[in-house]
């Protein structure tokens, strides 16, 4: 239990100024200690915060999510990483609508997507 301002006062007035100043030093590692767990429920706090207004944002377009905001959207963020860590990991490359997560290492084909064109070689002669 913590001690009491009344309790350090007393202390002092009987002249047990050795026992007030450990109460004081108690008070002060209670305040530290309360401090830094206001910090971390503050840091906690804001992190949920934005993950509630990412998550009003945040829209599944298969195979991919986007955040949108204000007709602007964002992306794509890949899907398993989302869907399984709860975490945003940017895709990566875009090429003919073609994506991978450096993350997970998912591929990822939207819907423009368009396969690479093979071309044959021609040979003369048999070679």
């Amino acid at each position: 239990m913590l001690p009491r301002y009344k309790d350090i006062v007393e202390l002092l007035k009987k002249g047990s100024t050795l026992e007030a100043q450990e109460q004081i030093m108690a008070l002060r590692e209670a305040a530290l200690e309360l401090q830094v767990e206001n910090n971390e429920l503050k840091a906690r706090i804001h992190e949920l915060e934005n993950k509630t207004k990412i998550s009003g944002e945040l829209v599944y377009e298969k195979p991919s999510y986007w955040l949108v905001n204000d007709e602007r959207r964002d992306g794509p963020f890949c899907q398993r990483c989302k869907d399984a860590d709860d975490t945003l990991v940017r895709l990566q490359g875009g090429e003919r609508d073609h994506w991978h997560c450096q993350q997970c290492k998912a591929p990822y084909k939207g819907p423009n997507y368009t396969a690479p064109r093979v071309y044959k070689s021609r040979t003369r002669g048999g070679f």
